[in-house]
């Protein structure tokens, strides 16, 4: 019981060294009013702006809650992302075949029913598009239709230039047969070299748009190319995913993104006085993600088309975006506007009736551990207010230097964290001691 209470004591006294660490507010660039809307939960929830991305580091540990006390309020980070949940199923492949017309055959067979809604259809070569239709049966006698007209295509010898995966309405049929067509061009019949089965459960999280006004527009003649140059006004976005509007009625292409966050940047020169000396250069373009872009009516009049290019989750995605469109021998075609979606994050956090002020733009921060994330088991279904954060404004208190009128604790707070911490460990070693020497003179 005694040791207990020498714990609880040691403790407390290390909370209070801990407290004393308050945030130097100096170090952080910018700041926003946070506001609340109608009466106050005892939770609020604040939705980041796009100008806050571009103001914090690109991992968002920078960001810190302060109220009019100047405390630090404990906050937990969400974002509503895409989930996906995939079940690979492994059939066995039977009778393979191939007919008059060069199409490629095989059944699959799951052994018993089961329950799935995608394909990959992996066949050999390096560049095709080929039309692939999916039959489901449980008798392997009588088939019925459930995929046709969708595509794999293949544009090159990079797994990443490979699009073999096939969309199907969820079923659980214990046969299935997959019919792949070859292109006109094709002397030989497709050869089938594997199909995979999924199951695929998906959650699509809350998207907001994000304009992307075009600043330039050419066309590469060498590359047979159209290049389109946007500016998204803002750094660091957590873009998922583009979306062109295309006029053309008929098209396809193979499309690549690229990114940079400025046109030039200085370069230091070397010289003999000590003057600075700088010239500018060329950033150099990064690719981001590669995909393609079609549209198409198929034999039984259905359009078909995909006009949304899917950046990887966590990929980094800059300011500006160039969008080459490979054209090969065809006319360029017509886009009327492309628009940006994002996934935006979110703080759940303490309210603060008073309202609460939102800082920005540290360099020396580390990502807050609060023991919110622990108490707040699922924060996104959590009952909160709303809370709006104003514009970004500079912080008046940044790089400032040490003030009179401030207190000598608040002026030297690491020295004094110092100071506590070795209190604590001094009056908890003197406890343990005279513990011990007590326990000696009881025996």
């Amino acid at each position: 019981m005694r040791k207990l209470k020498i714990l609880v004591i040691v403790l407390l006294m290390a909370g209070t060294a801990n407290n004393v660490c308050a945030i130097d507010l100096t170090q952080w660039k910018y700041r926003a009013a946070v506001t609340f809307e109608g009466n106050v939960n005892e939770y609020c929830k604040l939705k980041l702006t796009p100008e806050i991305y571009d103001a914090a580091s690109t991992t968002l540990d920078d960001i810190r809650l302060v109220d009019e006390d100047g405390e630090q309020i404990p906050y937990v980070l969400i974002k509503n992302e895409d989930s996906t949940n995939e079940y690979e199923c492994r059939p066995r492949i039977i009778n393979r075949a191939t007919n008059d017309a060069k199409m490629s055959f095989v059944t699959l067979d799951f052994a018993k029913k089961t329950v799935k809604n995608s394909l990959e259809v992996v066949t050999a070569g390096s560049n095709f598009r080929r039309a692939v239709k999916v039959e489901g049966s449980n008798d392997n006698v009588e088939f019925f239709t459930l995929a046709e007209g969708a595509f794999i295509f293949a544009v090159g010898d990079e797994e990443d230039s490979r699009f073999s995966k096939v969309d199907l309405p969820m079923n659980d049929y214990r046969y299935l047969r997959i019919t792949v067509e070859p292109m006109t061009t094709e002397d030989e019949s497709p050869v089938i070299k594997e199909v995979k089965a999924f199951k695929i459960k998906k959650k699509v999280g809350r998207r907001e748009l994000v304009e992307m006004p075009v600043v330039e527009q050419t066309e590469d003649a060498e590359s047979n190319s159209s290049i389109y140059v946007y500016d998204l006004a803002n750094k660091h976005l957590p873009i998922s995913e583009i979306e062109l509007d295309i006029v053309d009625e008929s098209f396809y292409r193979y499309v690549t993104l690229y990114g940079r966050d400025s046109a030039t940047r200085k370069v230091k020169l070397d010289s003999e006085d000590n003057r600075a000396r700088f010239r500018e250069v060329e950033v150099r373009w990064q690719r981001i993600m590669s995909g393609t872009i079609y549209r198409f009516t198929n034999a039984d009049g259905e359009k078909c088309e995909k006009l949304v290019l899917r950046i990887r989750p966590g990929g980094r995605v800059y300011r500006y975006l160039k969008l080459a469109i490979k054209n090969y021998d065809d006319r360029p075609v017509v886009i009327k506007s492309v628009w940006a979606k994002m996934i935006t994050h979110e703080l759940v956090f303490a309210a603060k009736e008073t309202g609460a002020v939102l800082y920005a733009g540290s360099e020396l921060a580390k990502k807050p551990l609060y023991d919110l994330r622990h108490r707040l088991r699922e924060p996104e279904q959590v009952k909160a207010t709303v809370a709006t954060l104003g514009p970004i404004m500079d912080n008046p208190l940044f790089g400032q230097t040490e003030d009179k009128d401030i207190p000598w604790t608040e002026r030297h707070k690491g020295l004094l964290a110092i100071i506590m911490a070795a209190i604590v460990l001094g009056v908890g070693g003197f406890i343990l001691k005279s513990l011990k020497s007590t326990q000696s003179e009881q025996e």
